[in-house]
């Protein structure tokens, strides 16, 4: 058995993070873990705390996006190690994006890391670029309701009382904002990139990396593993722009035919469309608490995956765990693991013209959406959890 009985989070730094490890927490805790918070915010107020709590061999981080993990002044103990480096303490971090966004921390020596990839292509990747570094596979997790003692609501609002019938839960980055990334730059580097995005649009099962692989190769066929990894996290933004695109483009296609979409989150009155009047702004960015009680006051909970082609989001268990039904397009692990009509809903961007009709559809099978709402549940409840995420990374403590 391990000796690992004290665990450190962090906490203020992303809040849709924070969430997330408030509920692993949780569940460690009921394990009989000892937990530590670290205060993001705080800075140096905190490091004594922390100093204390930390012992090698008992202790272990557990952390987000190298959130404590990228050289932060006040978790340095020597001039050049953190506090986690110089006491031997393992840090098991879960990167909840394409690991292309951390080329800096993962081509630097962080002793005693493992990685966590919530797509199975990013564990390829990870494997292909950074042999040395331990990676596994796991995938996100829903969100519960929680009150200040971490008890969970199941105080569910029936389906048939719940006030959107479409909800959206994301921002919307305007993409000519996205652009002035690569309209600075010459004509023949625009074209470059537009022709990776017009790509994509035709080919979105495509995975981001292999595209850019492609195109990079064709212009520069000699290129190296490493050269391939600065070209990739030098093109970070035809990520968003991606995603971005396709977002806009899956609401405009159902408020452009006759359905009502409720939007939650910045940006979306920057979104062209027809029927201005199917589109339902609700202003600013929300938090995780937030989001959950939308959704929970939700009939179909729309989702489009951030480009991960074998993993999933957590808007899909967040959904299944607050009886809403998720809509979401595919990827090579849901399709694996759900049931369309039985588990959630899939739509296909390459047919996005059929969206509309499936979703109204939905909506005149009240008694269908319930039977999935119940099923669904009930699965998310027993598999897709922080909890059950929980349970795996104790296996590796």
């Amino acid at each position: 058995m391990s000796d690992i009985r004290k665990l450190v989070f962090f906490e203020r730094g992303v809040e849709t993070l924070t969430y997330f490890s408030h509920e692993m927490a949780a569940s460690f805790r009921k394990m009989g873990y000892q937990i530590f918070f670290f205060d993001i915010q705080a800075e140096y107020a905190d490091t004594k705390r922390l100093s204390r709590f930390l012992k090698s061999g008992e202790t272990a981080v557990i952390t987000f996006n190298f959130i404590g993990l990228s050289g932060e002044e006040f978790l340095l103990e020597t001039e050049s190690q953190s506090v986690f480096a110089s006491r031997n303490i393992p840090v098991y971090c879960i990167l909840v994006d394409h690991p292309l966004y951390y080329h800096k921390q993962l081509d630097e020596t962080i002793p005693n890391l493992t990685v966590f990839c919530i797509d199975r292509q990013h564990i390829s990747y990870m494997k292909r670029f950074y042999k040395g570094i331990p990676c596994h596979f796991l995938p996100l997790a829903g969100n519960f309701l929680m009150d200040k003692e971490e008890r969970i609501s199941t105080d569910f609002i029936p389906y048939e009382n719940r006030e959107y019938e479409v909800g959206f839960i994301a921002n919307y980055v305007h993409l000519p904002a996205i652009e002035e990334h690569f309209t600075s730059q010459t004509k023949e580097y625009i074209d470059f990139y537009h022709e990776i995005l017009n790509y994509l649009r035709l080919h979105p099962s495509e995975p981001l990396d292999s595209a850019m692989e492609h195109f990079v190769r064709r212009e520069i066929p000699e290129v190296t593993e490493r050269e391939l990894m600065a070209c990739f996290a030098g093109m970070l933004f035809l990520d968003m722009y991606n995603r971005t695109y396709f977002r806009g483009e899956t609401v405009r296609t159902l408020v452009d035919n006759g359905v009502r979409v409720h939007v939650f989150g910045k940006g979306w009155e920057n979104l062209k469309v027809k029927h201005p009047e199917n589109l339902i702004l609700n202003g600013r960015q929300l938090d995780s608490a937030e989001c959950v009680k939308i959704i929970r006051n939700t009939k179909i909970a729309l989702n489009t995956m951030p480009w991960f082609k074998d993993g999933a989001h957590d808007r899909i268990f967040t959904a299944m765990l607050n009886k809403a039904v998720s809509l979401t397009d595919g990827s090579i692990y849901l399709k694996e693991r759900f049931c369309d009509g039985k588990d959630l809903a899939f739509y296909e961007l390459e047919h996005l013209d059929a969206l509309p009709e499936q979703v109204l559809s939905m909506l005149g099978h009240p008694k269908k959406m319930k039977e999935i709402i119940e099923y669904s549940y009930e699965r998310a409840l027993k598999e897709d959890t922080w909890a059950n995420r929980a349970e795996r990374l104790r296996e590796f403590l």
